[in-house]
């Protein structure tokens, strides 16, 4: 059509240009088929999978084209029954419009009875009204003596009737165009008892709701009764509401809202009942607060056995009297647990309400085979802030009394460290003293009721012991070395100084094992058991449980160390160290004999240590022998004269380094006394004569122990007594290597003579 704006015309094909293309990229398939001579024999294979493929192409062409066109026939098909369809409703219209002009003119003819009708209406309702309106006060007075009979159902009829007449008269006054407010008022006064009477009605009402729960075993019919009118006014109270719309008018009360008002009362009565069950408080029993739960709980039980089994025939289904009272009941619990946490809880109280709040949603109480209530839908008991406030009381409280606990214990195990009796022993022989089984016992109380409550409580509450028994591991350590030093200031007192020490030692043993066991019970689903010895820096738990066990491990090395220091007291006291390496230690097997019969006498009481105490004793105490030994040879006490001197010293020397591997090997079978090797060795560079092989030995030597000192290897040199310093020095040298001597040493023996 002119004057319409027409869009741009579609770009005509160009075929010659889409021919040409489709002719390279044909050429170029073909050139990429046929790369090598032999493709050439497939030549007509190709060419069928290409006719197949044409022919494939071509028919679904075919289809789609022919399904194109049946639907565009069909398209035209309906278009055409469309367009007969709108002449045909245009013509309706046109005939609707012609009969709308005819029956003007009636319309308006009709008026003036219109009119009459309606004040015929009003009339009709004026007469109606009057008889109701002469009866008021005998109305007013005959529904009050059915109310106060009981009479509910017709006390409220009259009710109705009375509140009917006023409203209709209300109305009427409001649809006049000019309103009087001294007839508005005139008939709110004359019906000023009518709200009266609805206010005791509803009174009655509410006293029976209250009653509920008594009421529905002993006289169903009174909440029948009562429901009945409820729901009558609600009804009539969606009616207003209705008519208003209308209107624009409402009677004065409405809506009543019965039905919310119904709920109320149900809402206050369990309040009510459960304020009731509190019959003491802390300051006339300890007890009160688990006495209230328990009280509570039956009563809750009690109720919702009631609500279950008798309230569902005599309420309307709309209520839902089951899950609808049983939310109110949750609520109004909720709101009440809330109010008890307010009032400040103390000690076990926190734990019997964290344990009543655990237990709610168990066969206790919800899941009670007599109710087995859903509580999806109730939501949390107590809110998370309430909850966490519960568990950060219990392990603040918690944390205190451990901290006293442990404290007041380690005070009574320490008296226990003085007195004039052994350590017990436990059914293996192992000393050890009633500390860990009194913080066992204690902790496993304490988890206990943490588990009762919630497993993350749990988890809390072995944070909360790792953490204080850290502290009460440095305060166990710091007892050790006080205990150590009254000691070493009388070592007549206490008379079992070593063997309070040896227990203590296994007592640590105790508590990091202690630790790995609580892990692997509470904690199993989140850390595997055979991992407990490995240190990951990303895993809290593990990394506090790791170093509590490390830091136990600690205290048990320095009871061991404290062992061994009275054991050398008593090697220092019998001058067998200072004879090592002298002119009498050459013709005498005095130091050494000593030394192992000392050993043999203390390890009468070594072997009360549990293993790996007796292991760790075992290897440190040997290697200080050792190095006591080893410091006797550097030091240069005795420097030898002749050849026959030294090799009559380093024979010694090999014979004592195997009596006293012999010593540990008897004493501990499965100890590693291959420590005791150095001794041989180094007796090898005294022992020989040839000192133009000397170099070979102590470059041996030096390859057996690379941490050996520069200062060390010289001295050993100069003990041989045949070479001057300065020869010395070149050998240890030549032997070390110049970088060797600059570089950081490895850990070793010698490393611990050179600190």
């Amino acid at each position: 059509m002119e004057g319409q704006q027409q869009g741009p015309a579609p770009a005509p094909l160009d075929l010659g240009r889409l021919e040409v293309e489709a002719k390279a990229a044909a050429a170029k398939h073909v050139a990429n088929l046929l790369q090598k001579p032999e493709q050439l024999e497939k030549v007509d294979q190709y060419k069928r999978r290409v006719s197949r493929k044409k022919a494939s192409v071509e028919a679904m062409l075919k289809t789609a084209v022919q399904s194109q066109l049946d639907g565009v026939r069909t398209g035209l098909n309906q278009l055409q029954s469309a367009l007969q369809d709108v002449y045909e409703i245009k013509q309706s219209l046109d005939e609707v419009d012609e009969n709308y002009k005819v029956l003007q003119p009636l319309h308006e003819k009709l008026s003036g009875l219109r009119e009459e009708n309606k004040k015929f209406c009003r009339l009709a309702a004026a007469c109606e009204n009057l008889r109701h309106i002469f009866t008021v006060p005998e109305s007013v007075e005959r529904t009050r003596n059915l109310i106060a009979e009981g009479k509910l159902l017709q006390a409220h009829k009259h009710l109705t009737d009375l509140e009917l007449s006023r409203d209709d008269l209300l109305l009427e006054l409001h649809k006049q165009p000019n309103q009087s407010p001294t007839d508005r008022n005139t008939l709110n006064n004359y019906f000023a008892e009518v709200e009266k009477l609805s206010e005791e009605l509803g009174k009655q009402l509410w006293i029976i709701l209250h009653r509920t729960l008594i009421s529905v075993r002993r006289e169903p019919k009174l909440i029948v009764t009562a429901l009945r009118i409820i729901e009558r006014e609600e009804r009539m109270d969606s009616a207003y509401k209705e008519r208003q719309k209308q209107t624009g008018f409402l009677p004065p009360g409405r809506p009543k809202c019965w039905r919310k008002k119904t709920f109320q009362v149900l809402k206050d009565c369990i309040e009510g009942r459960m304020e009731g069950t509190q019959l003491e408080d802390r300051t006339s029993n300890k007890m009160w607060l688990v006495r209230h739960l328990e009280i509570l709980r039956q009563l809750m039980i009690e109720d919702l056995k009631v609500v279950k089994t008798l309230l569902p025939p005599v309420c309307p289904p709309e209520y839902d009297i089951v899950n609808s009272y049983t939310l109110m009941y949750h609520k109004a619990l909720s709101q009440h647990l809330c109010e008890l946490i307010n009032q400040k809880l103390e000690g076990n109280e926190i734990v019997s309400l964290l344990q009543w709040v655990h237990a709610y949603d168990s066969p206790e109480l919800l899941k009670h085979p007599d109710l087995n209530i859903a509580s999806e839908n109730l939501g949390p008991l107590l809110k998370d802030e309430y909850l966490n406030l519960l568990q950060n009381l219990y392990l603040k409280n918690m944390k205190q009394n451990i901290a006293d606990w442990t404290k007041n214990s380690l005070k009574t195990d320490n008296k226990d460290w003085c007195t004039a009796e052994m350590p017990d022993a436990d059914g293996d022989g192992y000393y050890t003293t009633a500390l860990p089984v009194i913080l066992f016992q204690m902790m496993e109380q304490n988890l206990q009721v943490a588990q009762i409550i919630s497993i993350d409580l749990v988890k809390k509450v072995l944070e909360l012991f790792s953490d204080e028994l850290k502290q009460f591991a440095s305060e166990y350590a710091h007892e050790i070395k006080i205990f150590k030093e009254k000691h070493l200031a009388n070592r007549n007192d206490p008379k079992y100084f070593l063997h309070y020490v040896i227990a203590n030692a296994n007592n640590c043993l105790s508590f990091g094992d202690y630790m790995k066991e609580l892990r692997g019970r509470y904690l199993k689903n989140e850390f595997e058991e055979e991992g407990f010895e490995t240190y990951e820096e990303s895993d809290i738990r593990k990394d506090r449980f790791q170093l509590l066990t490390d830091r136990f491990t600690q205290i048990a090395r320095l009871c061991i160390n404290v062992i061994l220091d009275e054991f050398f007291i008593d090697l220092r006291d019998s001058n067998c160290m200072n004879e090592l390496m002298t002119r009498t230690w050459i013709h005498s097997m005095h130091a050494v004999d000593t030394i192992c019969a000392t050993w043999a006498d203390y390890n009468q009481d070594f072997v009360h240590l549990k293993p790996k105490n007796f292991t760790m004793l075992v290897e440190v105490g040997q290697r200080k022998i050792l190095l006591e030994y080893l410091r006797a040879i550097l030091a240069r006490k005795l420097t030898f004269k002749n050849y026959d001197e030294r090799r009559e010293a380093c024979d010694k020397i090999c014979r004592e380094a195997r009596q006293m591997k012999d010593l540990f090997q008897e004493m501990a079978p499965k100890q590693n006394v291959g420590i005791f090797d150095v001794l041989p060795a180094v007796s090898e560079v005294l022992k020989l004569r040839d000192t133009s092989m000397l170099t070979l030995e102590v470059m041996g030597l030096v390859k057996k122990y690379p941490d050996i000192r520069l200062e060390q290897l010289i001295n050993l040199i100069l003990c041989r007594g045949d070479m001057n310093r300065a020869d010395a020095r070149q050998l240890a040298m030549d032997a070390l290597g110049e970088d060797e001597v600059a570089k950081h040493k490895p850990r070793g023996l010698f490393s611990d003579l050179a600190t």
